[in-house]
């Protein structure tokens, strides 16, 4: 990145600078870890040479801090999908059942959204077709935040619902269907970069559709 000539092709340059900010974010964290424990180290002995109860104390604090931190990095480890780190966009499809099935898109939708709010993500709606007497016909949300991709990734598919329906006079069981499609995203100068299983390129005004075949 120091070469005179780095800039010369700005994409190029702007998609080095994400690859080098993705390897930043895996490799500081342990980095860091290994400075805290290398600190508690020192710490712990002088406290056995002196005695000292408090910072013994200090020590087995840091320890279970270091202890979560090195849990939450093994976990990562588990994301080695390429883009497990990226973004994710979100599309909700009802399936075949009119209200029953729009309303049960929509319970999902709810459901994505209190997840991403429970663990930290932000998710912005990107279209959203509400439905003609309730629920939606489809929607399609960005998840933002570290591995929001490798988190849902496995919700692609079809989810089923089976309940007794509030919208039939007979109180009947009804079964509805919705499909979620999950893909990964980056933020690539100012448009956004949504990488699909699949083998060609859409292009819109703002937005690439990329042909990647995921592993």
């Amino acid at each position: 990145m120091q070469a005179p000539d780095f800039w010369n092709d700005r994409e190029a340059a702007q998609r080095t600078i994400g690859e080098a900010n993705d390897l930043r974010k895996w490799v500081e964290p342990w980095t860091e870890l290994d400075r805290k424990l290398s600190d508690l180290t020192v710490l712990y002995e002088l406290a056995l040479e002196e005695n000292d109860a408090a910072a013994l104390a200090e020590v087995e604090a840091g320890a279970r801090d270091v202890d979560e931190a090195l849990g939450k990095l093994e976990f990562q480890r588990m994301f080695d999908d390429r883009d497990d780190h990226r973004n994710a966009i979100l599309t909700i499809h009802p399936g075949a059942g009119g209200t029953e099935s729009a309303d049960w898109a929509q319970m999902l939708m709810r459901m994505y959204l209190r997840w991403s709010e429970q663990h930290g993500f932000e998710m912005d709606t990107l279209d959203l077709l509400p439905g003609e007497e309730a629920g939606i016909k489809n929607v399609t949300m960005e998840v933002v935040g570290d591995y929001a991709y490798g988190y849902l990734k496995a919700e692609s598919g079809v989810h089923r619902l089976v309940r007794i329906s509030p919208f039939d006079a007979n109180s009947r069981r009804h079964t509805s269907f919705a499909s979620v499609f999950v893909s990964s995203a980056v933020i690539i100068g100012a448009g956004v970069v949504i990488l699909v299983p699949a083998y060609e390129a859409v292009f819109s005004d703002d937005v690439l559709i990329a042909s990647r075949r995921h592993s």
